[in-house]
């Protein structure tokens, strides 16, 4: 029996804003330093964080920043889900 490969796309935080509809990157490091997106993270050797948008198993990354972050109006994550 042959072992199953994932594919999973990771992409640095710049990517991973820009993907998600924000102008900066500061919401995302905040939760990064925070410890809130630990099952996100893909960590290099280098030390480069990657952060992976739809790990198996758990929920879209979109949807645990929804979950993490303070309504606003102007929020993009609001108007975009």
């Amino acid at each position: 029996m042959k072992p199953k490969a994932f594919h999973i796309e990771a992409f640095t935080i710049t990517q991973t804003a820009k993907k998600l509809g924000y102008r900066s990157t500061k919401t995302i490091y905040r939760l990064v330093n925070r410890y809130v997106l630990e099952d996100y993270i893909f960590l290099e050797k280098s030390g480069r964080i990657y952060l992976i948008l739809e790990p198996p198993n758990l929920p879209t990354l979109a949807e645990k920043i929804k979950a993490n972050i303070q309504f606003r109006r102007n929020n993009i994550i609001k108007r975009s889900l």
